[in-house]
């Protein structure tokens, strides 16, 4: 899956439930087990406000961390 501000705004239409384990399956694919045993937050707002300012500029710089971080 690509992401880009457009998958980024999709996602961001989910329920609390959804998203939250849409970022925990994210996460799982990059190859962290950060979020796997955290408990979803009560309040989303704080994920949701962050998610919805990302720039594809964010994004790549996300994806070139994640991938140094892989090797």
């Amino acid at each position: 899956m690509k992401i880009d501000e457009k998958t980024i705004n999709m996602i961001l239409k989910f329920n609390d439930d959804k998203l939250w384990q849409t970022l925990q399956y994210a996460a799982s694919k990059s190859g962290t087990d950060a979020l796997k045993n955290m408990k979803r937050p009560a309040d989303m707002s704080k994920i949701r406000s962050a998610l919805s300012s990302v720039t594809n500029d964010d994004i790549t710089r996300a994806m070139e961390i994640l991938n140094g971080r892989n090797k």
